[in-house]
């Protein structure tokens, strides 16, 4: 097959984050070569039509989707599929609908709630008040802040959990949390929300189309090692993207469970599936949680095509299935093929 890799244009002054999609072409590349296939690397911005151009005269049977964003903005990225949906050809991974609902995080909160799936309140602003809080006269005590649409952790530190029970005289908590979501937006030149902290536990679950379903890869959880009593135990940036840091050296992930987490790993094996089905997800994803002191599970993203570098969270789960990642990216372009096959039939 000819195969076309599709790609957000990079520049070598950019973050790590952005840079990464690099190692992704790189491993997708290599594996579609072993396999004997036809490779074109075709990297895009906002000039879309010199993309249709290329993709119109290259005419290949597959397009193997890594576009993370456009633009300098993740808001964007559903345009390139946009654009292959308009083409009518075959390419991996989640669908534009799938990709608008899972990268803009209100819009997936949204669908969980409505869908009776377990996600953490929020609120954006004063007006709005909080959101599918679980009890509506207890307010949480913390909130996380975040951006709303854009990804690998952007901005998010220690500082990003916030205190929200008290507030000086003259003014409620809200209205406190209300000028922190307003201030980070414009620090970040992105709008952001807040998020009911969840102390407790992280696990990532990775999921694979297969010719019966989605595939659940083994759980993997996220440890917080030797963190200070006073700091939050999250995965923020320097955690992802900065391998110096404290952070990154003290948050490895494992596989290895005791037996009496059993039932917490079917239950969140279980939620993904249900995600996965909820926002009609296709190729690949992963789904992250939070597990309360309670052992309640809460969904705080739904990742549409994940990172697919050889050190990320996927590739991890993949490596402890015992698949090879050749067969992954086999399994991520076929299901592509069908999907299409599918639509027209």
């Amino acid at each position: 097959m000819h195969v076309v890799i599709l790609y957000n244009r990079v520049a070598v002054h950019d973050s790590a984050d952005d840079l990464d999609v690099l190692q992704q072409v790189v491993a997708v590349e290599q594996s579609l070569l072993r396999r004997r296939h036809t490779v074109t690397r075709l990297s895009c911005d906002l000039r879309l039509d010199a993309v249709r151009c290329v993709l119109q005269k290259e005419q290949p049977d597959v397009v193997f989707n890594l576009v993370e964003c456009l633009g300098g903005t993740d808001h964007l990225m559903p345009l390139a599929t946009l654009l292959l949906e308009s083409l009518g050809v075959p390419f991996t991974g989640a669908s534009t609908l799938a990709l608008l609902r899972t990268s803009q995080k209100i819009l997936a909160k949204q669908q969980l709630l409505m869908s009776g799936l377990p996600t953490p309140a929020w609120i954006t602003d004063l007006r709005s008040g909080w959101q599918g809080l679980r009890n509506p006269i207890v307010m949480p005590e913390r909130a996380i802040i975040k951006a709303v649409g854009e990804h690998s952790s952007l901005g998010i530190t220690g500082a990003s959990v916030v205190r929200v029970s008290a507030a000086p005289a003259g003014k409620s908590s809200l209205q406190i949390l209300a000028e922190m979501i307003d201030q980070r937006s414009i620090d970040l030149r992105t709008p952001h929300f807040a998020e009911e902290y969840i102390e407790g536990r992280e696990f990532n679950l990775s999921v694979l189309a297969t010719l019966s379903g989605p595939e659940v890869l083994p759980p993997a959880e996220i440890e917080f090692r030797d963190y200070p009593e006073d700091q939050p135990k999250i995965v923020g940036h320097d955690a992802k993207w900065n391998e110096q840091s404290v952070e990154s050296q003290n948050t490895p992930r494992r596989f290895k469970f005791p037996s009496q987490d059993r039932p917490l790993l079917d239950e969140l094996q279980s939620l993904a599936r249900r995600a996965w089905e909820v926002f009609g997800l296709r190729g690949y994803a992963r789904v992250d949680f939070r597990v309360d002191v309670d052992g309640q599970p809460w969904i705080l993203e739904v990742n549409a095509n994940p990172c697919l570098s050889p050190d990320a969270g996927f590739a991890a789960a993949v490596v402890e299935a015992g698949l090879a990642f050749d067969n992954v990216v086999d399994r991520i372009v076929n299901d592509s093929i069908r999907q299409l096959q599918q639509a027209h039939s």
